[in-house]
């Protein structure tokens, strides 16, 4: 029996707890950004590289 571990499908709600929890002056703005990451990019990479990105610039 094999088990497929999709890390990216784990990993994806965690940067989005990082992300809101970093933008600490106005946590709504956070969960605007991430709910518009998710809408916006169905591709689980590409929205992994933007919250990554929205982490590192500390926005």
């Amino acid at each position: 029996m094999e088990f497929e571990l999709d890390i990216i499908s784990e990993v994806l709600p965690l940067l989005d707890i990082i992300a809101v929890l970093l933008l600490e002056d106005n946590p709504t703005l956070g969960i605007a950004l991430v709910l518009l990451l998710k809408s916006v990019t169905e591709d689980k990479v590409a929205r992994m590289s933007l919250i990554l990105i929205l982490v590192v610039l500390n926005v």
